[in-house]
């Protein structure tokens, strides 16, 4: 009864639960639907829409005229990896590290989610992830929160979904490998196996590429230069999986686990160029903003030349290192706090491979009489007497003690190493050296093209970042006499006129007389030439020449040359009294070596971007603003200036120079600007808060020797020629002449010299052995024979009271 009971009910219960089922599916369904617009609606999904134009933070480059890398500037240290360009041998290390179900999963990878799970469960904690390269992806691209929510994983499922149906797989992992962090602030695979390893990515091993792979969960905690043994603790547990997974063979497994890491030596490099590429850093966020220059991974084409920043910066340091010596040791910098131990400390400035010449400060270990154990990172050198030789001490024990911390160059090196898996030792010798308290500027510009080709705005940009070749203002001395004799030119005299030197007044600032400006040591010469004025920078002569001229005429010279700031009318120009940047002296000096042609300086040649789209382009614009003749004139004068002059000590010089020395009153500044036919180079030293050099430290002391030093670098090096020449405009002419008098040559002459002229200016008057005796003669006794005084000429006997002049001339310090 039961049995019939059943068959007969059968049909009925059957349809029964399939009504049954039918409506729990579609109430699954329907909550399903419900479920997932309210998760929408809650969670917001961004747009993935652009993702395919991905452009993340790039590298800007910052290059020299010769297109090379000198400064980058990012966020990110990022290089970017082109589709297609990912090794099979990283491919695979990526898959086994990450996602070994990439290339059959659509976003989701549903069973190692399950697995993961259950990992979890079983041991009550997060051990594990099931996130997929898209997942991960997803959560980088659009950085979502780090945060272990269900918010944060719907968030990166949907998208990683999204990402899968507008992506191809090759895509997917391309960006991946771009994105991704890598430690030591490098991004993307590309960026971390340059910085790493020193190659490219198709280039990596399988032992590279497993490492590259190991640091990406926790870069911050794998730093290969500072915890290899992670690195390569889970590099082996990653070629674990590849072998387990087939992708490797044993004999490969066993080769790559065994193999060192082998990084790159990460050695402190010098980096050339600090000053102007700050410079360079202002104009790009003044003018392009900051994302520009930290994003957008610009190459900055600027007209720095390598070779010859290297060659100022090496001058500019050991010039102010040998003026510093001069004043003698001034003690170590300081001494080891309490409770550090000379043996153990670690000093911040210490890199991780020492150079030969470079400096390092070095921690005293012990010291007697005639050596000292000095300490440089994880070496241990020696400082003898000789090294110290400069201080003047016969005992070591009087300069330093043990724990004080001083500077050193690096002389000689030695790297030992006792046993295989020993750390090498490093020792040598050493030479005491101390930072120079005295600054410099240094700037060469291209004359004909106003490229900045070098620039060096102090001792150290570490030290200071006040750039002192573009931002100080300081005054220029006898270097602006220049323009002086330059506006004399254009007024009609000639470098063979004659001024009478001799102690004279002046209206003041207050139009009161009492100006009287001396020369140095007090000595004058009665009848001079203008040259011989110039090439002996004689103060008093110059004065009365911008008197004769006119300031106002004087001004507009030296404004056409480049000077922009205000020049004050007043006889004290004449000798410098005017506070100019060394930018805006060069300029204006390279436009006397461009034969009166004025460029503009200027930094940035071009800007591209990374694809090589032009940004901006630098169009010079030249402007005659002197007559060539009158340029070469002057030029030829300022030749002399080596010849005969202030220069005097550099006249064994393979090469046509020109150029003026600059000291201000009380040594202050100390100056040299001059020129070759292609370059001009300024050079100046002083300390930032006006304050006394020393004694005799006038240009021809201070600064000529670092100009120089640039100089014969360049000849030695090539990118300056012995043979370049000033070249002489039609308009000018060549006379001999007697050079104390400027009057024409004649066989009795003894002292000659071949003279340029305007053409139409020559002197006729031909010269008397007679003058010999006349300019023999003290200042005084030479009026007599000097005849009229030139129009506007003051001289001696104009003033009422000779004897205040004369009292006033004695009593000056």
């Amino acid at each position: 009864m039961k049995k019939s009971q059943a068959k007969a009910q059968s049909p009925r219960s059957t349809a029964h639960i399939v009504r049954r089922r039918l409506l729990q599916f579609l109430g699954i369904f329907v909550l399903g639907v419900t479920t997932g617009v309210g998760v929408a609606a809650v969670i917001k999904i961004p747009s993935v829409d652009a993702i395919g134009d991905f452009s993340p933070g790039l590298i800007t480059e910052v290059q020299d005229a010769h297109g090379v890398p000198f400064r980058t500037y990012a966020i990110e240290r990022r290089m970017l990896l082109e589709e297609g360009e990912i090794s099979p041998v990283l491919r695979q290390a990526l898959l086994a590290a990450e996602d070994k179900n990439f290339y059959e999963h659509g976003g989701l990878d549903l069973a190692a989610t399950v697995r993961s799970a259950i990992i979890n469960l079983r041991r009550g904690r997060r051990a594990t992830g099931a996130s997929t390269i898209t997942m991960q992806l997803a959560r980088t691209y659009f950085n979502l929160s780090r945060e272990k929510k269900w918010q944060r994983k719907v968030q990166e499922t949907l998208i990683s979904v999204e990402l899968e149906k507008r992506l191809s797989k090759e895509q997917i992992l391309t960006l991946y490998c771009n994105i991704i962090n890598l430690g030591e602030g490098r991004y993307g695979m590309k960026a971390a196996a340059d910085y790493y390893f020193g190659k490219s990515v198709a280039d990596l091993t399988l032992s590279e590429a497993t490492s590259l792979t190991a640091i990406i969960p926790r870069p911050s905690e794998r730093s290969p230069y500072r915890r290899p043994d992670v690195v390569i603790r889970e590099r082996n547990v990653i070629l674990g999986r590849m072998l387990q997974e087939k992708m490797i063979s044993k004999e490969d497994y066993d080769t790559a686990t065994s193999a060192p890491l082998d990084l790159i030596t990460r050695k402190r490099t010098p980096e050339p160029g600090r000053y102007f590429a700050e410079d360079v850093r202002r104009y790009m966020e003044t003018n392009h903003g900051v994302d520009s220059l930290y994003q957008r991974g610009l190459r900055i084409h600027t007209t720095l030349d390598l070779p010859m920043q290297r060659a100022a910066e090496r001058a500019v340091r050991n010039g102010l290192s040998r003026l510093d010596r001069r004043k003698g040791w001034r003690r170590a910098t300081r001494r080891l706090d309490e409770g550090e131990v000379a043996e153990t400390v670690e000093l911040a400035s210490w890199p991780e491979q020492l150079q030969l010449e470079d400096w390092y400060e070095g921690v005293v270990l012990e010291v007697d009489r005639e050596v000292a154990r000095i300490r440089i990172g994880n070496g241990t050198f020696v400082l003898d007497l000789e090294g110290a030789d400069w201080t003047g001490t016969k005992d070591l024990r009087r300069l330093f003690e043990a724990g004080e911390i001083a500077w050193f160059e690096l002389l000689e090196l030695e790297e030992s190493q006792a046993e295989a898996d020993q750390e090498i030792t490093v020792s040598g010798r050493l030479a005491l050296r101390q930072e120079p308290q005295i600054e410099a500027a240094l700037l060469m510009i291209e004359s004909s093209s106003g490229a900045v080709r070098a620039m060096v705005g102090g001792w150290d940009y570490g030290r200071s970042q006040f750039n002192r070749a573009t931002q100080a203002r300081r005054q220029v001395g006898s270097a602006f006499k220049p323009f002086v004799f330059g506006a004399a030119l254009e007024a009609g005299y000639t470098p063979a006129d004659t001024i009478f030197d001799a102690p004279v007044v002046f209206p003041g600032a207050d139009l009161l007389m009492n100006y009287s400006p001396r020369n140095y040591k007090r000595e004058y010469l009665g009848i001079i030439t203008l040259r011989r004025a110039l090439e002996k920078s004689i103060n008093l002569s110059t004065t009365k020449l911008l008197d004769m001229v006119g300031a106002e005429r004087v001004i507009d010279f030296a404004n056409r040359c480049g000077i922009e700031a205000d020049l004050p009318p007043y006889p004290s120009l004449a000798l410098g009294a005017a506070d100019l940047t060394p930018l805006e002296l060069a300029s204006a000096y390279a436009t006397l070596g461009n034969q009166g042609v004025r460029v503009e300086p200027y930094l940035i040649e071009r800007i591209t971007t990374r694809d090589g789209r032009l940004i901006e382009e630098h169009i010079p614009r030249a402007v005659e603003v002197i007559e060539p003749e009158v340029a070469y004139v002057l030029t030829h004068m300022l030749q002399g200036v080596f010849r005969r002059g202030t220069a005097v000590s550099a006249a064994d010089l393979p090469i046509a120079v020109a150029g003026k020395t600059g000291t201000t009153d009380s040594y202050t500044d100390a100056w040299f600007a001059g020129f070759t036919p292609r370059y001009s180079l300024l050079v100046w030293v002083g300390y930032d808060q006006v304050r006394y050099l020393g004694p005799g430290m006038t240009g021809a002391a201070a600064a000529l020797p670092i100009w120089r030093s640039v100089i014969d670098q360049g000849l030695s090096d090539g990118w300056l020629q012995a043979d370049e020449k000033f070249l002489r405009p039609p308009g000018v002419s060549t006379r001999r002449v007697e050079y104390n008098t400027g009057l024409l040559a004649t066989h009795e002459a003894s002292r000659t010299l071949d003279e340029s002229f305007i053409a139409g200016t020559e002197p006729v008057q031909t010269y008397d052995p007679s003058w010999n005796r006349v300019i023999g003669l003290p200042w005084f006794q030479q009026r007599p024979f000097y005849g009229l005084p030139k129009e506007g000429e003051r001289m001696p006997e104009d003033i009422d009271d000779w004897s205040l002049v004369l009292e006033r001339w004695e009593s000056k310090d």
